[in-house]
């Protein structure tokens, strides 16, 4: 067995199965059971273990999170374990503004044990990518810039490498939404760039996501691509599969390399703090309302499934921006548009969820 190749096909392995595992995913502690072909050896892409996975996550209301995720294939002596710790960090309060700043931070460390070659190892990955964003209504450009890095260690050799990278991202849309994404990554004095696009479409009870990309110098040209679906069992699990090309990466230099994964995420713990009590009646009207602290500006509206996402203007009230809606009982999801066309859900919104595509959205149970 080559065990450099060893080495960095692990890892690799290791952060393109937490990638998958993770992509269901809700702002509460969850369990994510899966199955799946992983690729553990890049030198030759058909050496890869049918594999049993389970991860247990935490994703906190602030955009944090944090995991740890045990897996073992069928038919061999390889097993591993892992966990890592980070989030999309924005100072306070920025989610109502048209421009904003923040970085994105990630950590991942495993261990793993070749029982046929008695052989241990442990790595890590990391990165740190600040970031600056502009919104308009329902488009969104961010420019980012930072630095990833990786350590394999076995008992044979230690291997670090580091890559500097800086890319641009531009969104458009909700429900149905389009990205693209060009990145530009520096490593051992050269440059890499690459160029993908994502489509996806997320809304209860089905998401399905699609993307595809490629590097484009003369050492490296490969194309990476992705596709999943996603079913909502009831509220409080996912039904989930996908299928995934990565490509040679500049920080890891592995080998092409198809995997794929099917799996159940289940929300632990009690239901949405919003199914009760419920919300706020007068004279048999639904009162819809944020604080003006967390709305500056002149303007507001509200927006959701009770409208069919047409705006419908609220009223400042003191200190605070208010509607009161006739709503026929039923689970209904809206957010609030600024006078700059900024779509934003408040962190103290009661029933704030992530909508699946970086925003967030609200929930409101109506009995």
């Amino acid at each position: 067995m080559n065990t450099p190749g060893l080495r960095i096909g692990f890892g690799l392995a290791i952060v393109g199965a937490l990638v998958t595992t993770v992509t269901v995913r809700a702002q509460e502690l969850s369990l994510n059971l899966s199955a799946g072909r992983v690729v553990y050896q890049p030198v030759s892409a058909s050496d890869a273990a049918n594999t049993i996975m389970g991860t247990l996550r935490y994703d906190a209301p602030s955009g944090a999170w944090v995991y740890g995720t045990g897996a073992a294939p069928l038919r061999s002596d390889l097993s591993w374990g892992g966990g890592g710790a980070g989030g999309r960090f924005l100072p306070p309060g920025s989610e109502s503004r048209r421009a904003n700043v923040g970085v994105d931070i990630g950590a991942h460390a495993f261990l793993f044990r070749d029982d046929v070659a008695s052989m241990t190892g442990r790595g890590a990955t990391i990165e740190a990518l600040p970031f600056v964003g502009v919104g308009v209504g329902s488009g969104r450009v961010e420019l980012r810039g930072g630095w990833r890095g990786q350590a394999l260690s076995t008992a044979a050799a230690t291997e670090r490498r580091g890559v500097f990278e800086t890319g641009a991202r531009a969104s458009y849309g909700r429900a149905i939404r389009v990205e693209a994404d060009a990145r530009w990554v520096r490593a051992d004095g050269a440059m890499y760039p690459f160029a993908g696009g994502t489509l996806s479409y997320a809304w209860v009870p089905v998401q399905v996501w699609m993307q595809a990309g490629r590097w484009m110098s003369a050492d490296l040209d490969d194309v990476a691509w992705g596709a999943g679906v996603g079913v909502s069992l009831g509220t409080r699990a996912t039904l989930w599969a996908s299928a995934r090309q990565d490509a040679p990466d500049p920080l890891y230099w592995n080998a092409t390399r198809r995997s794929w994964s099917v799996g159940v995420t289940r929300r632990l713990g009690r239901p949405a703090p919003l199914v009760l009590p419920a919300p706020r009646q007068i004279d048999g009207r639904v009162v819809i309302e944020v604080s003006a602290s967390d709305a500056p500006g002149n303007e507001l509206v509200v927006a959701g499934d009770f409208s069919n996402w047409q705006p419908v203007v609220m009223r400042r009230e003191g200190d605070r921006w208010t509607t009161r809606l006739t709503l026929a009982p039923g689970v209904y999801h809206y957010a609030f548009r600024s006078g700059s066309g900024d779509w934003f859900v408040p962190a103290s919104t009661r029933g704030r969820r992530s909508d699946g595509m970086g925003g967030y959205v609200a929930l409101l149970v109506v009995s």
